[in-house]
């Protein structure tokens, strides 16, 4: 209880533990119900953590070791040079440059037109906006099997110029600039931001592409970083459509690579090859985890 100035008494707010208060957490039952899920969330993440350690573990393994009977977990020798030679005997360098440029190419589409297609919805509203942002929330309920034959078809006959976008990456930044997902999120953020922005744009005679680029994606960093993030992971193990397209050894991505590897690849230097695609997102979630569990919300304008 605390004291008012009214000299009222009111009782003082309850503080918490996670969803627990802290008053109830002396309790026994309270202690009992924590140790159970702490329990549950330790097994849970086991079972994520273990087939990791054990791929990390095992790339340095050779394959008479894992063949043998009682298995072991950890390798009797460690070749630490095996990492070299898988990188270079692989051509890995020439697979990351692919599918970093790739990837730069999705990021690019994906910022540029699905925004701008976000913006028009939230900002413009021209006519029919509702019916097009209808059918666009419809489009997400089809299963991605339904569009798989036409897309295909489009790429390898491209309408209109009739060019075929086989062992080119255009084929992946096209889809990635139609993501009916991130035009919800772009809409979603945009109508969060202050209209004071917009009016005092036109106000100096800013065009509508002009707020885009000058107004709209400098505020929008925390959604943009989100979706870079994603995107960046969605290209990384990219796997069907490069698969389908690109039949060019030189333009060849990761996600192919690792495909074609398991069938002539020993296992352990298959394992190694795991490890250098699992690096780079395991590295960019350790940096951006915070955007990545929902970005950071910008406040509205100040008076």
């Amino acid at each position: 209880m605390v004291k008012t100035k009214t000299g009222i008494r009111a009782r003082k707010p309850a503080e918490y533990n996670g969803v627990i208060a802290n008053v109830e957490f002396k309790t026994a039952k309270a202690k009992a119900i924590h140790a159970v899920f702490l329990i549950i969330m330790l097994i849970i993440s086991l079972i994520c953590v273990v087939p990791i350690l054990w791929m990390l573990i095992s790339a340095f393994k050779d394959t008479k070791e894992f063949l043998q009977i009682p298995p072991s977990f950890f390798p009797e020798h460690f070749d630490i040079g095996k990492l070299g030679r898988v990188w270079k005997d692989y051509n890995f360098l020439m697979l990351f440059g692919n599918t970093i440029y790739m990837a730069a190419g999705d990021i690019v589409f994906t910022i540029v037109v699905n925004g701008l297609a976000g913006y028009v919805l939230s900002r413009l509203k021209p006519r029919g906006s509702r019916l097009i942002f209808m059918l666009i929330v419809w489009t997400m309920l089809l299963p991605n099997n339904v569009s798989q034959v036409p897309l295909f078809m489009t790429f390898t006959d491209f309408p209109v110029i009739h060019a075929n976008l086989s062992n080119t990456y255009w084929a992946m930044w096209l889809s990635a600039g139609a993501n009916c997902y991130y035009i919800l999120l772009f809409k979603s953020f945009f109508d969060s931001l202050s209209i004071s922005y917009f009016e005092a744009a036109k106000v100096d005679g800013c065009s509508n592409i002009g707020m885009f680029f000058r107004i709209v994606i400098p505020l929008s960093l925390p959604i943009i970083a989100v979706i870079i993030i994603f995107q960046f992971n969605t290209a990384w193990g990219s796997f069907f459509w490069p698969y389908l397209l690109i039949n060019n050894p030189d333009r060849v991505v990761l996600g192919q690579k690792l495909f074609s590897m398991k069938s002539n690849t020993p296992i352990d230097e298959y394992l190694c090859a795991m490890i250098f695609v699992i690096i780079p997102p395991a590295i960019l979630y350790a940096i951006f985890q915070k955007q990545i569990m929902g970005g950071i919300n910008i406040g509205g304008v100040k008076g």
